[in-house]
């Protein structure tokens, strides 16, 4: 099972957790996370210029137990191998193209090819693919070429037609300087095992690959403990595609809650079971408004980490990502 820290800020990653840590991603300027970068497990460093004062935000991906092995490619660490019971995972972290020197639509391509190496080289392959994690320095500049370049993957190795995995994409720097840096969890039943995954319509929303971003608005893991649901990164997009509540952040936030609990709904789960969160925000002065959007629905200030960033459209204000736990299968 894995267990992911939600909501807690970890400036010294002191604090005593159960399990093993297999991975960490950090948020914030690059003084911030000069303080919290440690080389001990595979990481992306993420850093944005317009922080808002907020101190570096870490996440810490933990496996409550069992072996764990670590994937590596290049010679580097980039993702660790487990198993439960009922299937073996792999989960990826700061993985890089092999050229930071190249076009921005080159190392997007070498992006996913060195996912699948790295998936490879521990026996799996693309398709087992459950999520991705993409993060892109100067997003607003390159969105379409990137989705032409992940089109054109996806494409090559069949993934449309099957199942499309759930991803988020975000604007954010990287302290290597790439163009991209990524992550992903693949998953993968054992034999017999009564495993299943599936990927998520949004009721309140079309899908994504309408209008040809390729992502499924959400995907599910079911095994006989429980049910996972893996929520992609959601913004305030209406149902046929187009930006919703253009210039009002208050009204975005409100959509776009509405559009995950729908979501959550159809798996008889509410924002309760959530796991793990982080909401995107574009601009510091947005924070209040969802810190109220939370207290008026009675949920804690701490349900996501809280990053400033910019979202896949220069009109979308906030965007959340959110995994939810639920026992029931």
């Amino acid at each position: 099972m894995m267990t992911q820290l939600k909501g807690a800020l970890w400036p010294t990653l002191e604090t005593t957790v159960r399990g093993v840590e297999i991975a960490r991603a950090g948020w914030g300027s690059p003084e911030a996370l000069a303080a919290v970068q440690t080389l001990d497990v595979p990481a992306i460093w993420l850093c944005n210029e317009q922080t808002g004062g907020l101190p570096a935000v870490v996440q810490r991906t933990l496996v409550s137990n069992g072996a764990v092995d670590t994937v590596t490619l290049n010679g580097a660490a980039v993702g660790a191998r487990w198993a439960d019971a009922h299937a073996d995972y792999v989960l990826l972290t700061g993985v890089l193209p092999t050229d930071l020197s190249a076009p921005r639509e080159a190392q997007a391509a070498s992006v996913f090819e060195n996912i699948e190496a790295a998936l490879q080289s521990v026996g799996f392959g693309f398709h087992d693919v459950v999520r991705t994690w993409l993060y892109l320095d100067k997003l607003l500049e390159w969105y379409d070429p990137f989705n032409r370049v992940r089109d054109a993957f996806f494409e090559s190795r069949r993934v449309f037609g099957g199942f499309v995995p759930a991803s988020t994409g975000i604007g954010s720097a990287n302290t290597t300087g790439s163009a991209i840096i990524a992550g992903a969890l693949a998953m993968r039943p054992k034999p017999g095992a009564a495993v299943t995954r599936g990927m998520l319509d949004s009721p309140l929303q079309c899908p994504a690959l309408d209008y040809r971003s390729s992502f499924s608005r959400a995907a599910e893991i079911v095994t006989p403990e429980g049910r996972t649901v893996f929520v992609s990164g959601t913004a305030s997009i209406a149902f046929g595609g187009e930006t919703a509540h253009v210039g009002d952040p208050e009204k975005q936030i409100a959509l776009t809650m509405d559009v995950v609990s729908a979501i959550l709904a159809t798996r008889r789960m509410t924002l309760r079971d959530t796991s793990r969160a982080i909401a995107y925000i574009k601009r510091p002065e947005y924070r209040p408004l969802w810190q109220r959007w939370l207290a008026d629905h009675g949920l804690p200030a701490d349900l996501a980490q809280e990053v400033i960033a910019d979202v896949c459209r220069d009109d979308l204000l906030f965007e959340i990502e959110l995994d939810a736990v639920s026992r029931r299968a």
